[in-house]
């Protein structure tokens, strides 16, 4: 259930936080969008959102290092534990980004210089784009591993995240990639009960 609602929090908060206002807004755009919204309460919100999903996600990786117990390959473990806990401040550096410049009209009731304010929503879209994208496909990659070590997760579940590995484009819906993969698995987590073989070789009769 944690990872259902990591995914679900996720992804009402980065699309909350990219159409305010969207990546491809001009500077115009931009200075009109701040000078008739004070939404710094609105964007607050987003980000206890975005708060929520990343603890529920790292509840999520407890659940999924649990359900693999003693069986859990150290080197696979300590990259899967690595790479969420990289993807975590990822994602957090990159909603706070997006949201500074809205922060910054709530707290200070002055309009954010619009060259700022993009330079903010590009650094934002490159960390979510490319380097949380990149970290995301090796937690996939590494979860699908250990699972299949102990038959927690089905064999397609390896292959799901080079679609995402191999891509290069800054396009929006490719943000959700990964909050849909974590639905996925914790939906497979909720239907699979594995029966997990004990450890070491039978008792003599």
């Amino acid at each position: 259930m944690a990872g259902i609602v990591c995914a679900v929090a996720w992804s009402v908060g980065l699309r909350g936080l990219l159409a305010r206002p969207g990546l491809d807004a001009s500077r115009a755009e931009i200075a009109r969008f701040y000078s008739d919204h004070a939404d710094g309460g609105h964007v607050g919100l987003l980000l206890a959102l975005m708060v929520i999903g990343t603890v529920a996600y790292l509840w999520f990786v407890g659940v999924v290092r649990s359900r693999l117990g003693a069986r859990e390959s150290r080197l696979v473990g300590t990259v899967f534990l690595g790479a969420s806990v990289l993807l975590t401040g990822l994602v957090l550096v990159a909603a706070s980004a997006l949201a500074a410049p809205s922060i910054l009209l709530d707290v200070s009731r002055q309009a954010p210089d619009p060259g700022a304010a993009a330079l903010f929503r590009a650094l934002a879209a490159a960390e979510l784009s490319v380097f949380a994208a990149r970290i995301a496909t090796l937690v996939m990659f590494s979860t699908a591993s250990l699972g299949l070590r102990t038959g927690a997760f089905p064999r397609w579940l390896v292959v799901v995240g080079v679609a995402e590995f191999v891509n290069v484009t800054l396009a929006e819906p490719t943000l959700y990639v990964f909050p849909a993969w974590i639905a996925l698995v914790s939906v497979v987590l909720l239907v699979r009960r594995p029966e997990l073989a004990p450890e070491g070789p039978p008792p003599s009769s």
